[in-house]
């Protein structure tokens, strides 16, 4: 894969296998050809991204306090408030339910009706005797 080419704007646009991208104009132009639309050539293009300066790579590592910090710095004020209001509301709810008022130990009827559960169990009988003795042959 071929270097990125930065374009005039400061942008990088990387290259690929199958096309090149102009410094001028930022369009993708097939390797086949040799100028783009622009008038920009291809050698010409690879001499300015040989004359520029690399971007710097940031590396993949965990993030440092630095960007932390960065990152709250540049958030807008009402953002911010809109994170601290989240937050109070995330731990207000979690402590509501578990420092919450108790389940009632009832069912509250709703439009009247009272679920009484299940019927008590009934005593069970003896099975039926017969008026003779079985088996009557013996």
């Amino acid at each position: 894969m071929a270097p990125p080419l930065p374009r005039y704007d400061g942008a990088v646009v990387e290259t690929s296998s199958h096309a090149w991208s102009c410094p001028t104009c930022g369009r993708r132009v097939p390797l086949r050809a040799e100028n783009c639309h622009c008038g920009m050539s291809r050698a010409r293009a690879e001499e300015l991204a040989a004359a520029a300066a690399p971007a710097p790579v940031h590396p993949a590592g965990p993030r440092r306090a630095s960007d932390r910090a960065e990152a709250v710095a540049a958030m807008t004020g009402e953002v911010k408030v809109l994170l601290v209001a989240g937050a109070v509301v995330v731990v207000a709810g979690l402590g509501w339910l578990v420092l919450g008022p108790s389940r009632p130990t009832q069912t509250l009827p709703v439009l009247g009706y009272v679920d009484q559960g299940p019927p008590p169990a009934a005593k069970p009988t003896p099975p039926p005797r017969p008026p003779f003795k079985l088996p009557w042959w013996k």
